[in-house]
This record gives structure tokens, sequence and C-alpha cells, in this order.
């Protein structure tokens, strides 16, 4: 079913896939979508954005797909510094000004069932690039495995979007050229029936860590902190237990998740990285984390990878189709894009001055 020549494959089926994939497919012929993870498969994650996001999302055309998620739209925040609490109100301007978080294991499978809901792209799950084939200097197709069979595929632009930890862009030679480690360990778990308003968020910044809770479904919430090592250190606790501890004696949201209760585990991640990688080279494209993977303490991967996916989409829609796209350049454009997110990123990554 697979065996071919296909205009695009991508690697990857979750935010940036499944966005590259519905963004190309007025340009390509065939597209085909290989995504490693299992149908009912859960990711301890979020996606949240403000009004950039939501015009990202309106641009590409999936804003609908997007809303359609179900998750509450947010148009304030309770934002709480040490002791102090001060209201924000988002301005009414147009129809975009409000946040989101939905939670990735409604929001990826959304925006895949959107690509695949079109009549050239195919998807296959769960199944894997092993190898990537190259030839006079330029990615000429991939091999793909998929019910324990590898089979032999060509294309005309392979994107990868299959995450930070990417063997297949160290195949491509696609080197990071900037790493920054991070010092915070992110946190999450969701939590039901807590009496908070289910239109406004809540943010707090304390010494070491930032908590935050959004509404993210019905009577839903996602609760997340994150934290910075030193804290983990000096406690010696696991930071699953430094997230219960932050939650519970926050005054805003212990009483509230005490008189609620939790559906499903605290997940995270520590020990990351933000990288940069080069977007593109001959025949290929980098789209999300694996070529461009922020922070998550400052909640912008989601415009991050969808900045991307849209430089890509108009580069090929320059070009009336995916022969003859020209991808030189678009890592420039990207940095050019995301500079403001990086820099903002970086400084809160960077490490704490040394005592004299």
């Amino acid at each position: 079913m697979i065996a071919g020549h296909w205009s695009v494959v991508v690697a990857g089926g979750r935010i940036s896939g499944a966005t590259t994939a519905w963004a190309l497919a007025p340009y390509a012929e065939r597209i085909l979508v290989v995504d490693a993870s299992q149908a009912t498969s859960f990711w301890p994650q979020q996606a949240s954005w403000d009004r950039a996001g939501n015009l990202l999302w309106a641009d590409l055309g999936l804003l609908d797909a997007v809303l359609a998620c179900g998750v509450p739209r947010t148009y304030g925040h309770t934002f709480r510094v040490d002791g102090d609490v001060t209201e924000h109100e988002y301005p009414q301007d147009d129809a975009y000004s409000f946040r989101m978080t939905v939670p990735r294991e409604v929001l990826d499978p959304a925006l895949l069932r959107a690509a695949q809901s079109l009549d050239n792209v195919t998807v296959v799950r769960p199944a894997q690039v092993r190898d990537i084939v190259a030839r006079d200097g330029r990615v000429r197709g991939v091999t793909v495995r998929h019910r324990g069979v590898d089979v032999a595929i060509g294309c005309d632009l392979l994107v990868l979007a299959d995450g930070r930890r990417s063997r297949n862009a160290d195949r491509l030679g696609a080197l990071p050229y900037r790493v920054v480690p991070s010092p915070w360990v992110a946190m999450l778990a969701y939590f039901a029936d807590l009496p908070l308003p289910s239109d406004r968020g809540y943010f707090s910044l304390q010494d070491n860590s930032v908590t935050i809770s959004t509404p993210c479904g019905d009577r839903r919430w996602c609760i997340s902190a994150d934290m910075h090592q030193a804290m983990i250190d000096a406690s010696g606790q696991h930071p699953a237990r430094e997230f219960d501890r932050i939650i519970r004696e926050d005054p805003h949201l212990g009483p509230a998740v005490a008189a609620g209760r939790q559906v499903t585990s605290v997940g995270g991640a520590g020990k990351l990285r933000m990288v940069r990688r080069p977007m593109s080279g001959p025949g290929w494209c980098l789209v999300g984390d694996v070529g461009y993977h922020l922070d998550p303490v400052t909640a912008r991967g989601t415009r991050a990878a969808l900045t991307a996916a849209r430089l890509l989409r108009d580069r090929v829609a320059e070009a009336c189709g995916i022969d003859g796209a020209a991808l030189d350049g678009l890592t420039e454009q990207r940095d050019a894009a995301l500079e403001e997110d990086w820099a903002e990123a970086e400084q809160i990554c960077a490490p704490a001055p040394a005592a004299s």
C-alpha cells in the first residue's frame, strides 16, 4: 500500500507533522505521514498558545479543527508573585484574543484526522522511518518499517517532524548549531471538578518555580509546574513529590485541588536542552522540536512549530508545488521569526550568577 513514490513523506504525525501534511496538501500530489505511536498513546504534555498562536492556526486553516477539540477559551488570568496578586484581562479587539490549552492526546489526533480527511494524504501507524536514501547530494527516499516489514519509498521531499530525539536528523547530518542546557524540570497533571473558573487561567511565579493552571476540557484543568533543578537538589525529593507540595501549598490551587480530583498521574521531563538545527537541505526539511526545541517553561513550542510549518508551506506555495520549491534560507528566516522567543527562553535557562 505504501510502496512507490510520494511527493512528500512526513516522519511524525503529531502537531508538527500533521499540521505540515495538512498545509502542503494543496501543493502535493501524494503525501505519506509515517507515525511511530499507537492510536491510543497518552502523552503527559499540553499545547498552549495565545493570540499569536490563534492567528497562526487560522492562517494554516486549522483553527476550526482546534476549536472543535472542545477546550474552553480563557479571556484573562490571575497572576501571583510571592504575595502580590493582580488580575489581567485580554483585550477583546478581535476574535483571536484568547488563550487555549489543549492536552496533546486530544489535539494531536484531531490534527491528524484533519490531515487524513484530505484525499491525497495517507497515514500509516505504527510505522517508522528507519533509513534515508540520498543520491547526488539530495534526499531521494526513505526506508519505512511497517508491520515488521521494511519498505523502500521514493519522495520529492522528506519532512522530519519526529521530535527532539530524532535519529533521522543525525542521519541527514543536520547537526545542532546552538544548544542551551535547561535547568528546569517540567511536570504536570490533569484534574477534574475543581472550583475554578472555566474561562480564566492562573500563573504563580515563586522562588525557583512557575505554576500554571488552565482549563483544558469539560470541567477539566491542566496544572503544571516548572521547577528549577536547584529546588529539586535542595529538597532531595522526586520532582513529582515537589510538584504535589507546590500545588498543595499554593493559596489559590491548594484548596481547589483538595475539593476536586486528580485524573492522571504526574508526568513530565527534566534535563532538557534547547536546540537549533538547520531547517532545510537538499530534499529535506525539519519542523517542530526536531529542528527547533524551546524549553517548555516559556510555553512557546507550539507557536515555533506552527511558524516552521507555515514558512515551509509558503515556500512550496510560491513554487506552486513541491518540485522547484527553494528551501535555501529557511533556517535564517525561521530563526529571525522566532528570535524573541528564543532569547526569552535562553535568558530563563541562563545559569544563576556565582555567589561572590
